[in-house]
């Protein structure tokens, strides 16, 4: 059977629903509160790296890999057929322009010069022999011109003489016509010898001249091998430092065969190398930037070789400073090639972009917000980005890795 409840429990029971209510009442006011600091993540400010959009130039580079060179390396190369006798410097040691780095055996040397010495003798007695035949020869061309041009005097005398005789009918005609036939043929026989001696003249000319002519190259060959001996150490005309030596002793060397390498470390080079992909980009007087841990050294590319070796093109750098301190032989170096320039352009330091939906974002700060912002980007370098859309000049953006926070659309900043 029901019976009432009591006033008190009533009172107690309104209490418990009001309390009730007011405690949930009070977690969905936190629940409020507390949930939109969840779905905007906040950042501190001193975490965050930015940036400010500004208006210039940016260059497009291709990257390819350099070594620093000499800039002059001169190669020193046998005189002569010889043998290394001894080897009087090491790679790494510094040379005077004179100084012998090698000691070649000069043996075959000396005796091609003996050689050459007695072959010059010789064509200096066959001259003499030559001229004194030839004078001969020609003395006795004009004695016969002399005895003939006497003999036609006296023909020509007899012939005038039988010609007034068989006028005056003391001889007969064939004697007269004799003598004029003797009188012809000497005449001829004198233009003969005149012919004969201006031929002999013109072989001792000929003769002569053809000797002189092997005399000056055995006297030219002499000198050369004189000069050879003379080069019984190898050395450099110019001073530097030796970077590569023939190694061994007895070792044995033909003309111009390469002994040693010396080079001018006063001023260097690059040599680098780039895939042929970006061959036909690549061109002499371009702007380079050469870099050296965190500096950076200007120069232009200076010639590209045109043979393609293994898909990889090589070039030559010179530099601006081709004897600034921080250059070393064999030094390994990033060579950024300016491919592309563009002025007036939009551009902002590199930093992390977002790849969201096929495109790319960027936060802009705003106050104590970030909001991501779509960009289309354009050319960009190891230092700067270009920026086609999404930005203007003085918009600060955050460098800052935002992979994190990419689905976020603003972020709270602190």
């Amino acid at each position: 059977m029901d019976r009432p409840i009591p006033a008190r429990e009533l009172l107690l029971q309104a209490r418990r629903r009001y309390l009730g209510w007011t405690l949930g009442a009070g977690a969905l006011l936190a629940l409020f509160l507390i949930v939109p600091g969840w779905v905007t993540p906040t950042l501190p400010r001193a975490q965050l790296r930015t940036a400010l959009v500004e208006r210039g130039a940016i260059d497009a580079a291709l990257t390819a890999s350099g070594l620093v060179l000499p800039e002059h390396e001169y190669v020193v190369t046998s005189p002569g057929p010889s043998r290394v006798l001894q080897t009087l410097h090491q790679p790494g040691d510094t040379v005077a322009a004179g100084e012998p780095i090698l000691s070649l055996d000069q043996g075959e040397a000396r005796l091609l010069v003996e050689r050459l010495e007695r072959q010059v003798a010789l064509k200096d007695n066959e001259r003499a022999q030559a001229r004194v035949d030839l004078s001969n020869r020609l003395s006795e061309l004009a004695g016969q011109a002399a005895i003939k041009k006497l003999e036609l005097a006296s023909l020509t005398f007899q012939a005038e003489r039988d010609g007034k005789l068989v006028a005056a009918g003391v001889i007969s005609g064939d004697a007269a016509r004799k003598s004029t036939s003797d009188l012809e043929r000497c005449r001829i026989e004198c233009e003969l010898l005149t012919t004969a001696t201006r031929n002999a003249e013109r072989s001792l000319e000929i003769r002569m001249r053809a000797l002189d002519l092997e005399h000056d190259i055995l006297v030219r060959e002499r000198r050369d091998a004189e000069h050879t001996l003379h080069q019984g150490s190898a050395a450099s005309v110019r001073g530097g430092v030796l970077t590569w030596v023939l190694s061994g002793e007895g070792v044995a060397v033909a003309r111009g065969d390469e002994l040693a390498r010396v080079a001018d470390l006063s001023t260097f080079k690059v040599e680098a190398t780039i895939s042929d992909v970006h061959a036909a980009q690549i061109r002499a007087g371009q702007p380079v930037m050469v870099r050296i841990g965190e500096h950076s050294l200007p120069g232009t590319v200076a010639k590209v070789h045109p043979k393609v070796d293994n898909g990889i093109v090589r070039l030559e750098v010179a530099l601006q400073q081709p004897d600034h301190p921080l250059l070393r032989p064999n030094l390994r170096v990033d060579v950024d090639i300016v491919s592309e320039r563009r002025e007036g352009t939009l551009t902002v330091r590199r930093g992390s972009v977002l790849d969201i939906d096929g495109g790319h974002a960027l936060f802009q700060v705003r106050g104590h917000v970030a909001v991501r912002r779509s960009v289309r980007l354009g050319l960009t370098n190891l230092q700067r980005t270009e920026i086609l859309e999404g930005l203007e000049a003085g918009d600060e953006v955050i460098l800052s890795d935002m992979s994190d926070y990419a689905h976020n659309k603003e972020i709270r900043i602190r």
